[in-house]
């Protein structure tokens, strides 16, 4: 047998690389619901933070902040979309 059958074979029988069960991708989309969704004027700030534009510390720390929880949540928008493609 060839190795991509071989490899094939093993995701199939749930050995090496496999989908989470279901459990797993829920915890995923609860964590996603809890993050919850930016207001107006944090879109806005999202939005001028991508061209690039920061703020003076010691606000500029949370300015990133919301920045990585934006990209974080997208992200795991992500990881659903393709775990959903299984």
């Amino acid at each position: 047998m060839a190795f991509p059958q071989l490899a094939l074979q093993q995701m199939r029988q749930g050995r090496g690389l496999k989908t989470p069960d279901f459990n797993t991708i829920q915890i995923i989309s609860t964590a996603i619901d809890e993050m919850g969704s930016p207001t107006d004027e944090q879109s806005a700030l999202i939005k001028i933070t991508l061209e690039g534009r920061r703020m003076n510390y010691p606000d500029r720390y949370d300015q990133e902040k919301l920045l990585a929880l934006h990209m974080a949540k997208m992200k795991l928008e992500q990881v659903i979309g393709l775990l959903e493609m299984q």
